[in-house]
């Protein structure tokens, strides 16, 4: 299935290991709203950012933009997890 260009198209390729770059592959749509998540969050630090974002087999999913002050704030990783 094919959606019209202008829905925000992004995909995120996660870390599978310590040291791998992350990959967002976007269309401006999909960047915009990244953005606009990503400025909310510092913003109203309250709140999370979101950004509802269509993948490559166009289906919808969310990109959560939560804004932390502490390193222990973070969760483990991906590929952390997965030796757990």
């Amino acid at each position: 299935m094919y959606l019209p260009k202008e829905y925000p198209f992004i995909h995120v390729y996660a870390q599978q290991k310590p040291r791998q770059p992350v990959i967002i592959k976007a269309n401006t749509e999909g960047l915009c709203v990244l953005i606009n998540a990503i400025v909310t969050a510092i913003a109203q630090p309250e709140r999370n950012g979101m950004a509802e974002v269509f993948d490559g087999d166009a289906e919808v999913y969310e990109v959560i933009v939560r804004l932390v002050n502490t390193h222990d704030e973070l969760s483990l990783v991906p590929y952390e997890i997965e030796k757990q």
